[in-house]
């Protein structure tokens, strides 16, 4: 039996863009695994991993073989760099890039733009420190630089977080860098009175081992979904076959990757699962009943109503959980 591919697209030129992916990942395997188990006669779909610096030559020839069907591109990714030369139809976990006309195109998640602009709209009232390491590895960086124009926005040493925040005189610190960074920033801002928000990155579980106590508190703004308080029979299973694969809870975008995974199985036809039969199923997508519940998109594959995707987070008793906006 052939066995049909989608290829997945990191960007491991970022700091901590392996674990940043992972929980995607192990989510659409899963779900292709699950598929398979449930129904022996499938065809079974494999997940290829491509690196857009280290695989870019083997990237550009996915698109003649066709055992590919699709391209999941991971979160972080800007799929405008990816450049993927190719006429599969895309399916991504990312708020950066765009479909570009492409008419085969889905994207999961809210436009990062749209948790920049939520966050700004939050903390227009506040003094507002923007803070990262240097260089920024989360674009949410320079988007949030420009949308509160009246916030410090600075690249700095993390142990130094609060005397920076304590010079400019911030309530708040917006902090735009990776999860051990910010971990290091959010222990230096403990002898102050600020709030300390991120953007998802700090869903790693490196932020909460490293940061420890200091992170209790800490907010955090995530295009990504949570199952764990859901009592629908779909998500519960997910949630038990997920811990039991990789002996931890799903973490940010599982449940974006589980629901594009099936996505695409949700396109197999008689001969199997094509990258036509994708293609088309995709194109047509007005709707999706995912393992949260209905997701909307637009005719050009965006998602209807962006907002309604951000979810916020707040770290209590040492884990995350759900957050009411009245945190920020």
């Amino acid at each position: 039996m052939p066995v049909v591919k989608v290829a997945f697209v990191r960007d491991l030129s970022m700091p901590d863009a392996d674990e940043h992916a992972l929980p995607a990942s192990q989510a659409i395997r899963l779900a292709f695994e699950t598929a398979t188990l449930r129904d022996p006669s499938s065809v079974p779909v494999e997940l290829e991993e491509f690196d857009l610096a280290q695989d870019a030559a083997d990237l550009e020839s996915i698109d003649a073989d066709p055992s590919y069907v699709s391209v999941i591109v991971a979160p972080g990714v800007n799929a405008d760099d990816a450049e993927l030369d190719t006429d599969l139809p895309v399916l991504s976990l990312s708020g950066l890039g765009a479909g570009d006309g492409r008419r085969a195109w889905v994207r999961m998640v809210a436009p990062l733009a749209t948790t920049a602009d939520t966050l700004a709209g939050r903390l227009r009232r506040s003094s507002a420190c923007v803070l990262a390491e240097d260089p920024p590895p989360d674009p949410l960086y320079g988007l949030l630089s420009q949308a509160l124009p009246g916030a410090t926005a600075r690249t700095v040493d993390p142990s130094a977080a609060a005397a920076v925040a304590g010079e400019a005189g911030c309530d708040v610190v917006i902090w735009a860098g990776g999860p051990n960074a910010g971990a290091e920033a959010v222990r230096s801002l403990q002898r102050l009175d600020v709030a300390f928000i991120g953007g998802d990155r700090l869903l790693d579980p490196d932020f909460l081992s490293t940061a420890g106590s200091a992170a209790e508190g800490a907010v955090a703004l995530c295009a990504c979904a949570n199952v764990s308080t859901s009592t629908e029979l779909a998500a519960r299973r997910f949630i038990q076959d997920y811990q039991s694969e990789h002996g931890v809870a799903p973490g940010a975008f599982a449940v974006e990757g589980w629901d594009a995974a099936h996505l695409i199985l949700r396109a197999a036809g008689d001969r199997g699962i094509t990258r036509a039969l994708v293609a088309r199923s995709l194109g047509g997508l007005a709707t999706l009943d995912g393992l949260e519940g209905t997701r909307r998109f637009r005719a050009d594959g965006e998602p209807l109503e962006p907002r309604a995707l951000l979810r916020l987070y707040r770290v209590e008793g040492g884990r995350w959980v759900r957050a009411g906006w009245d945190e920020i």
